[in-house]
């Protein structure tokens, strides 16, 4: 139920809007289109003071005074004539229709008729504007016949007539209610401002309050379009007077879609049920009475009650809800624009008062005033918000890189004495004869293996979570991650007895453009949390894919085991941080419960999509769809055969001379243990500044440096070593060492300058692997 009712308010809010547009559409294209109706012309500021007489329908007279409301009924014609003075003069005598037709006589002759009924679109009664009549000196003493007619309850009214130079009367206007309708123009164009500034494309209120600012935006830029329409400037600046007092009214009808939908968003849309029917009623109201224009039934002026009354119901809406809030504490969170509001609704009272007083002449002025407290009002809000957001921005930012930070020191100093613990176990594989102590240490690598990966995705896992993380573009070869994730899960898979298997599509591209880096970790969360929650049976890793235009393809990559399987009611949880399901059940089974929820965001992160699918007790399958680049194809299938890690033929440089430069002297005897077979010349460095003094002495064929040294770390030792051009080593390949192997460490260092990279605690393989590869 609570769904379609939100579906009808969005349906209406879209009405509403789109009516808002459609108006402000019309205005225009209006304007610029159908005829003028406003000729400016001289107008005067000096009251006429005339006798004036009433022509009753029997033809007899009496005498009134200006202003005067004659006992008329509407559609009726009233006359009242005048003898002008004999020393009349030049000038024009001026005055207002209220909503009237005018036909103006001097000495019997039609002097001026007025009438927009022929040059509106639609509608029974002329739009209120100032009349101009010129006079001549010829015309002294000559009796002026006014005959003025109105289908409203204007009719039979005629206010006071001015007489004067037109630039006098112009002055006067001005005076009287430029101010106003100045003021009414600056907050048009504000509110449109700020509409455009919450636009995606401009983005200065791009923060969680851009839609209630846009709403203001509307907000403003409505009510100011009223007071435009209703200004007694209006037929100075706006061609066709009937289409801006068409507008007025549109705005009037339309006000409670900003308004409400304004305080809607500052009240966290608390009370949004109940605005739901004041909109469903506002756009049945604009319908309707739009309609009954239309057609000539009704004008705007006639059905103008059911708009107040729409008001009415906003007004009381809002008080309700404000004084609910006070109650509450609630308003609290929009005390400063509560202010403004509450004026716009004092104001609006006073205006819907005005409109049923005929001769009112403060019209707009307190809703002005009070538009302007309200945008004042909203900006400070706006402005403490932002002021907010700054700070936790900058707050963030400093928590980011202290954690940062943080990940790198503890990356290091736990790193470093798992070193310690695997070199040292390393020379106890290699040296020890006896087999128990080897099975003892063979069983301290494999545990040292796994803690090293649990902080690893601990890591990773910060990384990301702090907003570190960053996809790589680089060509690699399809076959060979496939074929390593395979292989880096063999050995286990072979301890428990499970089938490990591969099924490629036949047509594959041989070599794709990605993150290579990151489809490796991929395969390997998904591969080990296969072979980890598996017991029996079977695991198989799976590829293919679907081209995608001319060099792109969608790859699809899928990890299918025989394990214990999945819960319906737990998949929705899979990807969930630090979430392992069954926890009394898998207890046996080491994890941080980080693999998935880490693969899910590299997936997302690489524009991919990744789903599971299991059947509980039977088995599982994930599968993974990332958009890769084509480069090359090739069948790749038979380069698809993972092979067990064999012993490697030992490296034997008597001859190399390397140097080692690291401030922890257990790191540099367990680096000397791990070369010790190769029979390499090593020499030791404490610091970035004996390194230094080493190199300019001697030419060493490879540089090993750690990173985090106290005085001059090994960036900076790295960069005087380049900037040190008579030094025999300022080209010397320098290897990092370090054990800062948060992820992304490498292509930092590469930015650095160093030629490679090598993490610790130090994998002896590669280690030889990369000395051979150097030297």
């Amino acid at each position: 139920m609570k769904v379609k009712q939100k579906k009808l308010t969005k349906c209406i809010q879209t009405f509403l809007g789109l009516a808002v547009i459609a108006s402000f559409v019309f205005f225009i294209v209006a304007q610029l289109s159908l005829p003028a109706e406003n000729k400016l012309g001289s107008q005067e500021k000096e009251l006429y003071d005339g006798e004036w007489v009433h022509i009753l329908e029997d033809g007899s007279k009496e005498t009134v005074q200006l202003p005067v409301q004659l006992a008329c009924k509407q559609g009726q014609w009233a006359v009242l004539e005048t003898h002008l003075p004999d020393d009349i003069g030049h000038t024009c005598l001026v005055l207002r229709s209220l909503q009237q037709d005018f036909k103006i006589y001097v000495d019997g002759k039609l002097r001026r008729e007025y009438s927009t009924i022929d040059t509106q679109l639609f509608g029974k009664t002329s739009t209120i504007t100032y009349v101009m009549v010129p006079v001549d000196r010829e015309d002294g003493g000559k009796v002026m016949r006014i005959e003025f007619m109105s289908d409203s309850f204007y009719s039979g009214y005629m206010e006071e007539i001015l007489c004067g130079e037109k630039s006098d009367v112009v002055a006067y206007l001005v005076g009287q209610f430029g101010a106003s309708t100045l003021m009414a123009i600056v907050l048009f164009l504000v509110g449109l401002a700020v509409m455009i500034a919450c636009q995606p494309f401009v983005s200065v209120f791009r923060f969680k309050g851009s839609e209630e600012m846009f709403m203001m935006g509307i907000l403003v830029s409505m009510i100011s379009a009223w007071l435009l329409s209703e200004s007694k400037l209006r037929q100075f600046f706006f061609p066709n007077s009937t289409i801006a007092m068409y507008m007025g009214f549109f705005m009037i009808m339309l006000l409670p879609y900003s308004f409400l939908g304004y305080i809607n968003f500052v009240q966290k849309k608390r009370y949004e049920t109940v605005y739901s029917w004041i909109w469903l009623w506002s756009a049945i109201n604009f319908v309707a009475c739009t309609l009954l224009q239309v057609l000539d039934i009704r004008d705007f002026f006639e059905t103008m009650t059911s708009s107040h009354l729409v008001l009415g119901a906003v007004i009381l809406a809002v008080f309700v809800t404000i004084i609910r809030d006070i109650i509450t504490k609630a308003i609290m969170e929009y005390r400063i624009v509560a202010f403004g509001l509450a004026g716009i609704l004092l104001a609006a009272i006073f205006e819907i008062s005005l409109s049923y007083v005929v001769n009112a002449r403060l019209n707009g002025v307190a809703l002005c005033v009070s538009l302007l407290i309200f945008v004042c009002a909203a900006a400070v809000k706006v402005g403490r918000e932002l002021t907010t957001i700054e700070r936790e921005k900058h707050v963030a930012e400093e928590a980011r890189r202290a954690q940062a930070l943080f990940l790198a020191n503890m990356s290091h100093e736990i790193r470093t004495p798992i070193n310690t613990v695997l070199g040292m176990n390393e020379m106890i594989l290699r040296q020890s004869e006896d087999k128990e102590i080897s099975g003892y240490a063979k069983h301290i690598k494999r545990a040292g293996k796994m803690l090293v990966g649990l902080i690893d995705e601990i890591l990773d896992f910060s990384k990301i979570e702090a907003g570190k993380l960053e996809i790589g573009s680089d060509e690699y070869s399809l076959s060979t991650i496939l074929t390593d994730a395979q292989t880096a899960v063999l050995s286990r898979a072979d301890e428990k007895g499970l089938t490990l298997s591969m099924q490629t599509q036949k047509e594959l591209p041989a070599v794709l453009k990605g993150d290579e880096l990151r489809m490796k970790q991929i395969l390997n969360n998904l591969l080990s949390n296969a072979v980890k929650y598996t017991e029996s049976g079977s695991v198989t890793l799976g590829a293919d894919g679907e081209v995608c235009g001319e060099n792109s393809i969608m790859l699809r990559l899928w990890v299918e085991d025989t394990g214990m399987g999945i819960k319906k009611e737990d998949i929705p949880h899979l990807f969930d941080s630090f979430q392992r399901l069954e926890l009394e059940k898998n207890r046996h089974i080491q994890g941080t419960g980080l693999g998935l929820c880490i693969t899910k965001q590299l997936v997302d992160a690489m524009g991919g999509t990744i789903k599971v699918s299991s059947e509980y007790g039977e088995g599982t399958r994930f599968e993974v769809c990332i958009p890769q680049e084509i480069i090359s194809w090739e069948e790749t299938q038979q380069a698809c055969v993972p092979v067990k890690e064999e012993e490697t033929e030992v490296l034997c440089a008597p001859d190399a001379e390397i140097l080692a430069v690291d401030d922890n002297r257990v790191n540099l005897a367990v680096l000397k243990g791990l070369l010790k077979r190769t029979q390499v010349h090593l020499d030791l460095a404490m610091s970035g500044k004996q390194a230094l003094e080493l190199t300019r002495e001697k030419k060493y064929d490879l540089i090993l440096m750690d990173h985090m040294m106290p005085e001059m770390d090994g960036i900076e030792t790295l960069a005087a070593l380049r900037a040190e051009k008579d030094n025999p080593n300022c080209e010397t390949k320098v290897i990092a060492l370090t054990a800062n192997a948060i992820q992304g460490a490498e292509q930092e260092y590469r930015k650095e300058g160093f030629d490679d990279y090598l993490s610790k605690p130090v994998d002896p393989e590669k280690l030889e692997k990369m000395l051979k590869n150097y030297l």
